[in-house]
């Protein structure tokens, strides 16, 4: 023992030797001393050290609690110091002296204790390593589960809803759906023709020349026409066409502009300046009509399609393969007993609408405007691409739907899944360039009450560039799609889409309240709207817009109260705001026609067409503010469109002459 002057140092000696004898044996196998301070000392005097590694009997009973044992079996675990069951052989490895001398018995209670930790855990192991497999094959399942039900679930089903049908046409005597397959007569009543924009259909998108001439209209200008023709009830222009047509009250068709592929019949001539009547081998009065870059649909009292002009993609549906229609034929519509109502025309597509909603088309597929689901793309040889067109109006019924698209803000990736169950009759299409905008049918729900019908939805499908088909994206859909955004039944109560309106890359919809919505662009600069936008200028002001028009670069739109405005470009005076200024960013009152009443507006490529009424005193003192189209100026027009058409005409057989001889000397050779 070494002694300090603060601290006692104490030697913890094992008394076990390896071969003891029996007296030690009696005595206790360990001393066990520490070294304590004097606070230390009085501590452990009152509870002892009684066990290895300074365990007392406070440790000893907090051990027993915890570990659910005996005292006894902890203080045998204790006293082991872990060496579990000895052997009796030395670690010299001489004689056994078992026999002779007994060992120190030595408690198994630490491995037994050991050993049914280890049981127990491994038992644990395995049970927890059971429920993991469980549950990740809980999941699996339930994952699988899903994936069939997501799989089932890609046909959405709907409810159909009963349409009002057969549909209601503007022209139509009165607002009572007609029994009869026929549509009613036309309405009698018409306007005065009046045009803003060039008349030099020769040189729009193709000549620089500055508009000076007398012709370049850049202001609203009443077009004359024979006496027999001045009442005029509809006009129709296209925003990739520069040709135009006007429908009198008489159901005769006055047509003008470019006739290169004879969308205005080989009877006339090859550029016509002013209107000029078309020879329809039809007694029926026509009613309506569309126009493509270079087709011609007309439309009859008895619900049937006459069409000339360029075939080449079988735009003009008469079920042949020709490549140019050079009068007006009858188109062929697949179906028994089908009576078309409405038409539109895209640059190389139709479209149209039957009395009983359904929706045919024919033509190009190449961005999916036909609504068929596929473009019918197919390669020619090595490395030319063709496209399988339609050659005749067929019906197209599969609708679709995102059921998780975002109705605000955003890209659109929900996945696009058919409307099943549901037979949806359409009352409104417009085409712009590629593309086509739909209004569902006035409707209800058999299953809901008649005084709340639900809205009608809005499709479109086609090629969508500038965002044009209202989705957020620019993506092409090839199955008419239920634009989402204008499906939120907060939007329609009590305010129905009607009419939707298209221009080349813009798409528009006209309400009941007279609101507008608008998506695309039409404009060439700045940003698309990419999601139906409401015309806040118009709406926010209290006008009411009763007629809209979309062109190449143009919007007009007119409202109730006798004022008409446009934006966008117009190089060619299309917009109406005099020769001082030619576009606009915002839409701007055209002050010409304040006071017209519109009937109808139509924007062409390079113009723009409107029928204003004269019915009263009023409207012919509006109508005392425009100009008129003088005789000498139609002349002068005239001489100068048949020199273009007359130097057109030579240059093309100079070239086929030129192709003919250089083929000659190619079979000499």
């Amino acid at each position: 023992t070494n002694k300090d002057s603060s601290t006692e140092s104490t030697t913890i000696t094992d008394s076990t030797p390896s071969a003891p004898s029996t007296p030690e044996i009696k005595k206790k196998d360990k001393e066990v001393t520490r070294s304590t301070s004097r606070r230390s000392a009085r501590v452990h005097k009152r509870d002892p050290i009684i066990a290895p590694g300074f365990g007392t009997q406070k440790d000893i009973l907090q051990l027993s609690s915890d570990l659910g044992l005996p005292t006894e079996a902890v203080s045998a675990i204790m006293e082991s110091r872990g060496r579990g069951i000895r052997g009796t052989k030395r670690r010299g490895g001489g004689d056994d002296v078992s026999a002779t001398v007994p060992t120190t018995p030595v408690s198994t209670a630490w491995a037994d204790f050991m050993q049914e930790e280890a049981t127990t855990t491994a038992a644990a192991t395995k049970t927890t390593a059971t429920e993991t497999t469980a549950t990740v094959t809980d999941t699996a399942d339930a994952k699988l589960e899903e994936k069939k039900k997501k799989k089932t679930s890609k046909v959405e089903t709907g409810t159909q809803r009963t349409y009002a049908v057969p549909l209601e046409r503007d022209w139509l005597t009165d607002g009572k759906p007609s029994k009869s397959k026929k549509p009613k007569t036309a309405k009698s009543g018409g306007g005065v023709l009046v045009q803003t924009g060039t008349l030099d259909c020769s040189s729009v998108g193709r000549s620089k020349r500055p508009m000076k001439q007398p012709y370049d209209i850049f202001s609203p200008t009443i077009i004359p026409l024979q006496e027999e023709h001045q009442q005029v009830k509809k006009v129709i222009s296209s925003s990739t066409a520069c040709h135009s047509l006007a429908i009198t009250t008489s159901g005769k068709v006055l047509g003008w502009g470019r006739n290169e592929a004879h969308q205005l019949t080989q009877d006339v001539p090859l550029n016509v300046g002013t209107p000029t009547l078309l020879d329809i081998p039809t007694s029926s009065k026509i009613v309506d009509g569309a126009i493509g870059k270079s087709h011609t649909l007309l439309l009859d009292d008895e619900g049937q399609i006459w069409a000339t002009g360029s075939n080449k993609s079988g735009q003009c549906g008469i079920k042949s393969s020709v490549e140019r229609v050079s009068n007006f034929k009858k188109a062929v519509v697949l179906g028994k007993d089908v009576v078309i109502v409405q038409v539109s025309c895209g640059e190389q597509f139709s479209v149209a609408l039957s009395q009983e909603g359904h929706l045919y088309s024919t033509g190009s597929s190449e961005f999916g405007q036909l609504g068929n689901g596929e473009t019918g793309e197919y390669f020619v040889t090595a490395s030319k691409l063709g496209f399988a067109n339609c050659q005749l109006f067929t019906r197209r019924s599969v609708f679709c739907h995102a059921p998780g698209e975002k109705n605000y803000g955003g890209a659109n990736d929900a996945k696009v899944v058919p409307l099943q169950g549901e037979d949806i009759a359409l009352q409104s299409i417009a085409c712009g360039k590629h593309h086509t905008v739909a209004i569902e049918a006035s409707c209800r729900s058999s299953d809901s009450d008649e005084e709340n019908p639900p809205p009608p939805r809005v499709f479109t499908w086609g090629c969508g560039d500038y965002g044009c088909l209202g989705h957020g994206k620019q993506a092409d859909e090839y199955f008419p799609r239920l634009l989402g955004f204008l499906s939120s039944g907060h939007l329609w109560d009590a305010n129905n889409a009607t009419r939707s309106f298209a221009g080349t890359h813009c798409s528009m919809v006209l309400t009941e309240r007279g609101h507008v919505y608008y998506w695309g662009k039409h404009k060439s600069a700045g940003e698309a709207t990419m999601r139906p936008s409401l015309l806040e200028e118009l709406a926010n002001n209290g006008h009411v817009v009763t007629q809209v028009g979309g062109g190449g670069q143009t919007v007009v739109c007119s409202t109730a109260n006798a004022v008409t405005v446009s934006w966008g470009q117009g190089p060619h005076g299309e917009l109406g705001y005099g020769f001082e200024q030619k576009s606009s960013a915002r839409p701007k009152f055209v002050s010409a026609l304040d006071k017209c009443r519109i009937m109808d507006v139509s924007c062409g490529y390079g113009h723009t067409l409107f029928v204003i009424q004269n019915d009263d005193d009023d409207d012919k003192e509006a109508l005392k503010g425009l100009d008129t189209l003088e005789d000498t100026t139609m002349e002068e027009l005239q001489t100068l469109l048949e020199s273009s058409a007359a130097e057109a005409a030579s240059k093309a057989a100079a070239a086929a002459e030129g192709k003919a001889s250089k083929g000659g000397r190619s079979k000499k050779r």
